[in-house]
C-alpha cells in the first residue's frame, strides 16, 4: 500500500505521468480519512474523491486546481501539516 509521507510526496504523486501512482495516492489518503474520526473534513474529502480522478493532463489549470484541492484536503487531514514548498522554476517569457 502506497503511504503518503508528506504534501509534498502527495503532490509529486498525483502530478506522476503513470496513472496507478495517481489511483494509489488518492486510495492512501481516502484510508486516512476512513480513520479519521467523522469529522467534516474526512467526510469533504471522501465527498471530493468519490468524484474521481480528472483526465490527466498536468498542463491544464483545471488538473492542476484538482491536485491543490487533494493536497489541501490531505493538509487538513494532518492539521495543517505543509511540506516545504520548492522553489517555483522560473519561467521564460
Amino acid at each position: 500500500m502506497t503511504t503518503i509521507a508528506s504534501s509534498q510526496d502527495l503532490h509529486a504523486e498525483l502530478m506522476a505521468p503513470e496513472a496507478m501512482k495517481r489511483v494509489l495516492a488518492l486510495h492512501a489518503v481516502e484510508v486516512e480519512a476512513d480513520k479519521a474520526t467523522a469529522t467534516a473534513v474526512a467526510k469533504a474529502f471522501n465527498d471530493f474523491a468519490a468524484r474521481g480522478i480528472p483526465f490527466y493532463s498536468p498542463q491544464d489549470p483545471h488538473y492542476q486546481e484538482w491536485v491543490g484541492k487533494a493536497v489541501g484536503y490531505w493538509e487538513q487531514l494532518h492539521g495543517g501539516a505543509k511540506a516545504p514548498r520548492r522553489a517555483a522554476a522560473k519561467r521564460h517569457a
